[in-house]
């Protein structure tokens, strides 16, 4: 059985979960057995081997175009590849051999004014149709898609990420700040954290924000107009790094509005750190009983959930939890199920 990937999140991502996905995807299948090839295209993706920085000065969209275009000839000559996984909703499909397209969440359906000059949707639309099985990385994007997409339920296979646990280590030494990961514009409700800690009773709380880049003039002038600006620290961060802002942190706040899945909370329980989330889409399947949840709309309710974190003992009990249920997401068990969805379609 021979699998081959497009190049398409590689070449759009240098760090994300998409590509950080299809990475972790590709070296458990080929410790499977499977003969899974990965076309990486003009990336400088820190995920994968062989990516240059200089790439990041050539415009995305002619990289993209080059790219794509150079997989195509690459899929037409390879006579004995048996699944085209292309990995983010290419423009067109490859061939006649059978597709597997995993949709990571629908957002750009649920919130359609945060996309504008976006044709994600459009090319969900596509693949909806075109795929001939469909991976959804939650029950809760399965769900939207039938319910958004009109997509019957027997050709979707539901296949949770994974997550690697780290090598057990010395007792961490938590600090007092929590962490916030990822983006911070619309749906993923950031602000809501910055109110938050306004709060009397966390006046002592520090924000960390890794990922997104730093803090844009609104950003800053939201700060500001809080008497924030001083509390909230903007940091990039590689792996390495984001592991150690993980270790010393009080604790992950993740307020998104909507989720595909939700790789923070998961990396946050793995590495040992009790995490505060919101009850929304796809992050209590996640999560389980591992996390404390808040409504995502309230701030007073978030207030709340960061009070019980102050107590060391609530702080102790999400600390074990959440390596428990952590231990039940792994990349293995990912490629194992994605094997044999791909298994089904020969």
């Amino acid at each position: 059985m021979r699998v081959l990937f497009s190049p398409d999140a590689f070449v759009t991502q240098r760090f994300g979960g998409v590509s950080r996905y299809f990475a972790e995807l590709h070296t458990e299948l080929v410790r499977l057995g499977v003969d899974a090839r990965l076309f990486s295209g003009l990336h400088d993706n820190a995920h994968i081997r062989g990516g240059h920085p200089a790439l990041g000065s050539l415009p995305l969209r002619p990289r993209l175009f080059l790219s794509g275009r150079t997989f195509r000839l690459y899929a037409a000559a390879q006579r004995a590849a048996h699944i085209v996984h292309p990995t983010y909703y290419s423009a067109e499909a490859f061939g006649r051999r059978p597709h597997v397209c995993t949709f990571y969440d629908l957002i750009h359906h649920k919130y359609p004014g945060q996309f504008r000059n976006d044709t994600t949707a459009e090319r969900q639309r596509l693949w909806a149709r075109r795929a001939d099985r469909i991976i959804a990385i939650s029950h809760a994007t399965a769900r939207d898609l039938v319910s958004v997409l009109g997509v019957p339920e027997e050709k979707i296979s539901v296949v949770h990420l994974g997550v690697r646990i780290p090598r057990p280590r010395t007792q961490r030494r938590a600090d007092a700040y929590v962490l916030y990961v990822g983006n911070r514009g619309g749906y993923k409700n950031w602000r809501i954290v910055v109110e938050a800690l306004r709060d009397p009773r966390l006046k002592d709380l520090r924000l960390v924000c890794s990922g997104g880049g730093p803090a844009n003039r609104e950003e800053q002038a939201f700060l500001e107009s809080r008497h924030m600006a001083r509390r909230v620290t903007f940091v990039a961060a590689d792996d390495v790094t984001l592991s150690r802002y993980y270790r010393g942190a009080l604790g992950l706040v993740y307020p998104s509005l909507y989720e595909g899945f939700g790789l923070p909370p998961l990396e946050a329980m793995a590495e040992g750190v009790p995490v505060v989330a919101a009850r929304a889409a796809s992050i209590p399947e996640v999560v389980g009983d591992a996390a404390l949840l808040f409504d995502p709309r309230e701030v007073d309710d978030l207030v709340h959930a960061l009070c019980r974190l102050l107590d060391a003992s609530v702080r102790e009990q999400l600390e074990r939890r959440g390596a428990e249920r952590a231990r039940m997401f792994s990349w293995e068990s990912t490629a194992r199920q994605t094997a044999d969805v791909y298994r089904s379609l020969l």
